[in-house]
């Protein structure tokens, strides 16, 4: 069975990219467009993997997303679904959220507990690589 993939993305032009993109290489995909929907989704879907924008509409509730997600109130069967965040966020702010040739002073899952931090605009081959790694690390 094929793994069940949550795209959280505002953009539906870029959801819809990534959906194709992912359902190509066999994925299963659910889209949300924002947290509130992302929240029902996931409780009512149970997806393998979550893909997260941070920046949305109004502001960064992926941020708050994340919290939410991996707080021990949360149900324990989605609470540890490993989440890769895609962000644009490098490119229009001085805020870096993984290390990079110029800071390695922290990791993914350091600063925030997710599994993957990726660019936007991703690659598809550099996006359908980093899901499939995660997917593996966590069987």
């Amino acid at each position: 069975m094929a793994a069940k993939i949550l795209v959280v993305e505002d953009d539906r032009d870029m959801a819809e990219a990534i959906r194709l993109t992912l359902e190509n290489s066999g994925y299963q995909v659910v889209n949300a467009y924002n947290p509130d929907e992302a929240w029902q989704k996931v409780n009512a879907e149970k997806p393998d993997l979550i893909l997260l924008d941070i920046m949305m509409p109004t502001g960064t509730e992926g941020f708050q997303f994340v919290w939410k997600l991996r707080s021990p109130q949360t149900d324990e069967s989605i609470r540890n679904v490993p989440i890769i965040v895609l962000t644009s966020l490098h490119s229009t702010t001085e805020l870096r959220l993984y290390p990079d040739q110029y800071d390695a002073s922290y990791g993914p899952g350091e600063f925030l507990p997710v599994q993957e931090f990726l660019d936007k605009p991703v690659e598809p081959a550099k996006l359908i690589e980093t899901v499939g790694r995660v997917l593996r690390q966590k069987q």
